[in-house]
């Protein structure tokens, strides 16, 4: 490899790493405080980069927290699959009957995309937040979608119901225990949304299950 590709290698990868760790330091200062109260200067002091910087990675404010919402959100979904996945290897309706408690989990081990998440549902008047928020739902359906068609393929589950009824089941659960977190409601109601989990399990079992 020419040094000139060499360079232009070693600077790329200096902008990725640049990149990253806004993205790192602009999670925690979105979390800490909201979207609307985030000024970019802050922003940028928390990233020890001058505020043209920031423009010259994402354009603005938004685009910048739009890429940590996106990237934070993938993250989570991601660390949630694989907590069901092992479970789902092993049992699937242990996988589906511990949806909620592998969700607390993963928040407790990533509570500041919790918050972000919740940010963006309050901006969500913006197509294009709305369109994050959208997205990362989605894509947690559809994660829940393939542990139930699996146990229904299996026999596990009432071939009667439909697999999207049940999902969403399993999604209302999921907002409701978001919007329990966020607003600080008592431990016993995110201990009954564990449960709930548990009891809708059992609506959706076939009688010889």
């Amino acid at each position: 490899m020419s040094d000139e590709r060499q360079v232009e290698k070693r600077t790329r990868l200096r902008g990725d790493e640049r990149r990253a760790s806004i993205l790192r330091s602009a999670k925690r200062v979105f979390a800490r405080s909201s979207y609307a109260e985030a000024s970019t200067s802050e922003l940028a002091r928390a990233s020890e980069v001058t505020e043209p910087m920031l423009y010259k990675h994402f354009g603005s404010k938004k685009g910048l927290f739009m890429a940590v919402l996106g990237e934070s959100a993938e993250q989570f979904r991601d660390s949630l699959q694989e907590r069901l996945t092992r479970r789902a290897e092993k049992d699937v309706l242990d996988a589906l009957e511990h949806i909620i408690d592998e969700y607390l989990t993963a928040i407790k081990a990533d509570p500041e995309t919790q918050r972000l998440l919740f940010q963006a549902v309050t901006e969500s008047s913006d197509p294009d937040i709305a369109y994050c928020v959208g997205k990362h739902n989605r894509t947690m359906y559809q994660l829940l979608h393939e542990l139930v068609e699996r146990a229904q393929q299996a026999g596990y589950l009432d071939p009667m119901v439909s697999a999207d009824a049940a999902t969403w089941g399993y999604m209302s659960i999921i907002l409701a225990t978001q919007y329990g977190l966020m607003l600080n409601l008592s431990g016993d109601v995110v201990r009954v949304q564990e449960e709930m989990s548990r009891v809708w399990l059992r609506g959706l079992r076939t009688h010889r299950a």
